[in-house]
């Protein structure tokens, strides 16, 4: 058993070596998850970098019109400055020709359907007075002018390219 108590002694302490701690993780080079990471935000930031210009860009001619409308207006001066607004959004020969009938339904082609029939009255009203010899009522001014206003609103920009068809002659 001579043999057996040999095995079974313990190593002092002072034979161990000493304990070597890892070195401090560093954060450089990056996990390839980081690189992934920034590639997407990346890519995220200039797509709504993109779609925020798109945005402003296609409702600068809206604004400018909205902020050209003011009280002292004539019809005339209403209907120019609505045209042009169009000239913006849409093909100049499908709204360059229109005038009188056509350039109302034009107008209300682009609303919808309930508000096309409220405003239907006051287009009529208009087209009577745009020619009279003498100048139409401030009240009809005032609503022509809330309409333009309403109008450049909800119908500009265009929802959609189909929304043309309802002033084509």
């Amino acid at each position: 058993m001579a043999g057996g108590d040999a095995l079974m002694t313990t190593p002092s302490l002072n034979d161990l070596n000493d304990i070597v701690a890892a070195p401090a993780a560093s954060w450089w080079p990056l996990a390839p998850g980081w690189y992934v990471l920034a590639l997407v935000s990346i890519a995220l930031i200039t797509l709504i970098a993109i779609a925020v210009r798109r945005y402003t860009r296609r409702r600068r001619a809206r604004r400018a019109a909205i902020n050209a409308l003011h009280g002292a207006m004539t019809l005339s001066d209403i209907n120019l400055l609505l045209k042009r607004a169009c000239y913006a959004y849409y093909p100049e020969p499908i709204v360059a020709h229109l005038s009188g009938k056509a350039w109302h339904d034009f107008l209300l082609a682009q609303l919808s359907a309930n508000a096309g029939d409220d405003y239907a009255p006051l287009l009529t009203e208009v087209a009577r007075c745009n020619f009279a010899p003498r100048p139409a009522p401030s009240e009809l001014t005032a609503d022509y002018l809330a309409f333009a206003r309403y109008w450049l609103r909800h119908a500009l920009p265009p929802k959609h390219d189909a929304a043309v068809v309802g002033g084509e002659q």
